[in-house]
């Protein structure tokens, strides 16, 4: 048994054993970033395109920073939304120093060119500058709208002391579209499962995606594997050999997913995933922040 095999089987247990709500653990994501998601791996486009359906959302890096990508940004964006549900507010302070934020998101502080603080910059920016597209196009109607995450940002990358002046350190102010998106259209999740997660941001998408779906689908449905391609796998080629690959790796997140969700209903067919009502990862009546 691998390291990471052994700390899935652990951290699955737990979770097993205590609730979010009862453990702390509630995040949430907006609804728009769950239908089309962010980039898996790092990218020199500044555009990037995802499909839902007849919802294309397509994230622009309007600042020149580069997209966020990975495991981060997911699990920086769960706890801001954490933050609006918890708190009302479109302020958000990210703590006097960059290393006590990486305790709040249970992460150890590293420093160095490819340590912790400097990833977790990065992808901070990257998230918080780059704005989002939505075009819904069916026989009867079109519908586009541009979405700015925040209005500010401002960040100390080094601890600051307060003073009888007041501390004015790290925050991020959102845009009041994103705010009033983030109370009316997110679904909970379970942070320990992304934290779990983090490594495979495909499976973190599957994961989120799945509660999400799971807390409101009434009756079975069928998903083309080319639909989920379209939605989860643009990194595939376009090609049979580009969705075979791509099916082997939904295949595989899968697995990993139920062990920490096993109550999900989801049966692979040939052409097609099939989705069951189940009972939702964090159900309604925890999903409160306190």
């Amino acid at each position: 048994m691998t390291r990471h095999q052994k700390r899935l089987i652990e951290g699955a247990a737990v979770i097993q054993m205590h609730s979010a709500f009862q453990a702390g653990a509630i995040g949430y994501m907006p609804t728009n970033l769950i239908r089309a998601t962010m980039p898996h791996r790092a990218t020199q486009e500044r555009i990037f395109e995802r499909v839902d359906g007849k919802l294309k959302v397509t994230y622009a890096d309007v600042n020149g920073v580069g997209l966020p990508y990975g495991g981060l940004p997911r699990i920086i964006m769960a706890w801001v939304a954490a933050e609006v549900m918890l708190k009302k507010s479109k302020h958000i302070d990210i703590h006097r120093s960059l290393a006590q934020f990486l305790k709040v998101l249970s992460m150890t502080s590293t420093g160095g060119e490819k340590g912790s603080i400097k990833r977790v910059k990065k992808q901070f920016i990257s998230l918080f500058s780059c704005s989002i597209g939505h075009h819904f196009k069916d026989d009867d109607k079109e519908t586009i709208e541009t979405l700015s995450l925040t209005r500010r940002q401002q960040y100390w990358w080094t601890p600051l002391i307060e003073t009888s002046s007041g501390y004015n350190g790290s925050f991020i102010e959102l845009s009041d579209e994103f705010y009033n998106h983030i109370l009316e259209s997110s679904a909970p999740v379970d942070m320990r499962a992304l934290h779990l997660l983090k490594n495979s941001p495909m499976a973190m998408d599957i994961y989120i995606w799945l509660t999400y779906k799971m807390s409101h689908l009434k009756r079975r449905v069928d998903i083309s594997w080319v639909s989920l391609k379209a939605q989860f796998g643009t990194g595939y080629a376009s090609d049979k050999k580009g969705l075979n690959r791509f099916q082997e790796a939904f295949k595989k997140y899968l697995a990993t997913i139920k062990a920490i969700y096993p109550d999900v209903n989801v049966e692979l067919k040939y052409g097609f995933v099939r989705l069951h009502p189940s009972p939702t990862h964090v159900p309604a009546k925890t999903s409160s922040c306190g």
